[in-house]
């Protein structure tokens, strides 16, 4: 038999007078109803318990749910954190707009700021606008180091060959520095000029200007070491070959020649130093460094205050030592004095080269008693180089 009777137009009669319940009966009596909205903001409500008591209302079962091992905590100090309510409507899930006058916690934060902020648009910083005096301290910051730089001449490749004494062809120098470097100490180990922290070159590809100005103090400033004239090099020292680059020769101020004793260093007296002064225009001293192991070796054992010895008699001593090796054994008749911008350092083993230096390094590792020798030992040379630089001899 077929069902003729159509769907229903009208819902079914309500149960429950004029509306419909918007929640299910309550357990108690009918008249009894289900309130989601709390009357009373500011009262609180403990957790929700995991049973509710026999006869409770789940009116206390469902408001103000939280989890109790939910690990989250709430500010009621901040106001946005509080939805707000009313007797008519629930709490909305939308968070409301903030005032205009209160600034948003996001804001605060630089990662979060808003892309609408104006940004704060600032100038560059006009290094040339700077003193020169100012531009010459950051000049020496980043390009002078610590150190003796020590440079050594370019030359032809055959001299790198190990049967370079097969070929006719002459080796000579040729322009340019092969390798330049620093070395802290007295026997010690050699670094780049790129591996010193404070050094940075990049500053001389910053502009024309700068680079003029950088330049000069790169090679102004700092102390090169030159290979000492020998007949026994090959091939042998050519000043006349430029070492530095094209312009740049002519500021260097400060050079040094390292040695090991006075012997060979007559070259100074026979007008050595008027060649050296001739390609290097701008060199106000040169300072021939004379590097010793200690006072129990080699000559600076020889040199050593004997016992006894009063320290005129000592210096006068080294003075005949230091004039013997520069005349060649007094052959030369005229002996020239020797100039006042040469001047004599005497450096011990492990001892630094840097100025700034020399008081923290000076006598490491070394006795009371050897530090005492090593300083009487350097102060007679000293006035000994002095004594033969005002007599000649």
């Amino acid at each position: 038999m077929t069902n003729t009777m159509g769907r229903m137009s009208t819902p079914p009669p309500m149960p429950y007078g004029d509306t419909y319940l918007l929640t299910p009966p309550p357990t108690g009596s009918l008249d009894k109803q289900v309130n989601f909205v709390d009357d009373d903001p500011g009262k609180t409500k403990p957790k929700r318990e995991t049973k509710s008591k026999e006869g409770e209302s789940p009116d206390a079962f469902f408001e103000d749910f939280q989890e109790e091992d939910s690990g989250i905590e709430v500010d009621v100090s901040d106001p946005e954190t509080i939805p707000s309510t009313s007797d008519s409507s629930p709490a909305s899930p939308v968070p409301s707009l903030s005032s205009p006058t209160e600034a948003d916690p996001l804001e605060k934060n630089g990662l979060f700021a808003s892309s609408t902020a104006t940004p704060i648009v600032t100038e560059p910083f006009r290094f040339m606008d700077l003193p020169l005096s100012i531009r010459n301290k950051v000049y020496e910051h980043l390009l002078v180091v610590p150190a003796l730089i020590c440079v050594r001449q370019k030359h032809t490749a055959s001299e790198d060959q190990p049967d370079s004494h097969l070929y006719t062809e002459r080796r000579e120098l040729v322009p340019g520095i092969a390798y330049a470097l620093a070395q802290l100490t007295v026997d010690g180990y050699k670094v780049r000029f790129s591996r010193f922290a404070i050094t940075n070159g990049n500053i001389l590809f910053a502009s024309k200007e700068v680079h003029g100005e950088a330049k000069a103090v790169l090679y102004g400033k700092n102390s090169f070491e030159i290979v000492k004239p020998s007949t026994e090099l090959n091939p042998p020292v050519n000043f006349s070959v430029r070492l530095f680059p094209s312009g740049c020769q002519r500021l260097v101020t400060k050079l040094n020649i390292r040695t090991r004793s006075f012997y060979g260093m007559n070259w100074l007296l026979s007008g050595g130093y008027n060649v050296i002064k001739n390609y290097y225009r701008g060199l106000s001293t040169l300072t021939l460094i004379l590097e010793l192991e200690s006072t129990t070796k080699g000559f600076g054992k020889q040199w050593t205050k004997d016992a006894g010895e009063t320290s005129i008699a000592h210096t006068k001593r080294l003075q005949t030592e230091i004039a013997k090796h520069l005349s060649s054994a007094v052959k030369s008749k005229n002996v020239t004095k020797i100039p006042a911008w040469i001047n004599l350092r005497v450096m011990f083993s492990g001892e630094s080269y840097y100025e700034k230096l020399l008081g923290s390094s000076n006598g490491t590792g070394t006795t009371t008693d050897e530090s005492g020798k090593r300083e009487e030992l350097r102060g007679a040379l000293i006035m000994a180089w002095d004594m033969c630089k005002k007599s000649g001899r």
